[in-house]
């Protein structure tokens, strides 16, 4: 199959809906990902094959599948996005630079009550930077940062991860989120062996903090949906009836979810909280923000029943 259309007229959105579509397999959560309505995605997918005269996927009632050329395209169409993500990254670092703007993601509930007080203490240390919130989408993981779109991200990362500096700030302990109503929910303690089967909801599939703590699949929930947002969160564990974890400052700083009951785990789990930003061609604001949170932990923590790092 000649590949050379792809340096023609064909949309980076188009094929990103591809993309997504050849991840899933699934209609519903390719949409879901790309913010996009069903039958939106489904017209986009027809769309492309009829712009390109190929078939990218077989597809019935109940089973989507890639077709032998929506395969061979999928690999090309991963080096165009990847170039263009790239492209990308590269214009806003040059914005960046000019501009000495400082990129700043949050995910989750952050550096908890310190957050506010590491952006203000950076921001008199360096005067003349421009700090730019976002509130990251814990659907993408850490890929925009890895990809340049943010200089530094502020979240719950417990193990070290490949292309990213990792320093943490402090530890907290970890709170079992049941619904209102849950046999369990009124217990002092609860042993999470015990709610494994049923399905769980994490903010992250490739961090075993939020299955529990576990390695590998040995007996290990069943994760029923991956959150985008805290708020995405609870509402999937009321309304749902899903399990899921949370750090115990997102049970203050959050609005208290009507639905959602908070318990301690019986076998205790802790939440690192820590800054975060890429390992090799990374902002030099990155690790002077770094070094002022740290700073900022060590005069005074103001997180509750939290544990400075070392």
């Amino acid at each position: 199959m000649d590949l050379a259309f792809l340096e023609g007229g064909v949309e980076l959105r188009s094929l990103r809906h591809f993309s997504a579509l050849a991840e899933t397999l699934n209609y519903r959560v390719a949409a879901e990902r790309l913010h996009l309505t069903q039958p939106a995605l489904t017209r986009s997918i027809a769309a492309l094959e009829r712009e390109l005269g190929v078939q990218l996927f077989d597809r019935d009632k109940r089973h989507v599948a890639l077709t032998a050329d929506g395969a061979e395209l999928l690999e090309r169409a991963g080096e165009v996005l990847a170039d263009a993500d790239r492209l990308a990254a590269a214009a806003d670092a040059m914005r960046a630079r000019r501009r000495d703007e400082v990129r700043v993601a949050l995910y989750g509930v952050a550096l908890a009550e310190l957050t506010h007080p590491v952006i203000e203490a950076f921001c008199e240390r360096y005067p003349r930077a421009t700090i730019r919130v976002h509130e990251a989408d814990f659907h993408q993981g850490q890929a925009p940062l890895l990809a340049g779109e943010w200089d530094v991200a502020l979240l719950c990362l417990n193990v070290d991860m490949p292309g990213l500096t990792r320093v943490p700030i402090f530890t907290e302990p970890v709170s079992l989120a049941l619904w209102k109503g849950h046999p369990l929910a009124s217990a002092a303690a609860v042993d999470m062996a015990e709610v494994y089967d049923q399905p769980w909801v994490t903010p992250h599939p490739g961090d075993d903090l939020w299955v529990g703590g576990r390695h590998g699949d040995h007996d290990a929930p069943t994760v029923g949906s991956h959150a985008r947002s805290v708020l995405d969160m609870t509402s999937k564990i009321a309304y749902q009836h899903m399990v899921g974890l949370m750090p115990l400052s997102g049970t203050r700083m959050f609005p208290h979810h009507p639905g959602v009951e908070a318990v301690a785990p019986k076998k205790p789990l802790h939440a690192v909280a820590a800054v975060a930003y890429p390992r090799t061609g990374h902002s030099p604001a990155a690790p002077a923000f770094a070094e002022v949170a740290r700073r900022v932990a060590r005069r005074a923590t103001g997180v509750p029943y939290a544990e400075l790092a070392r």
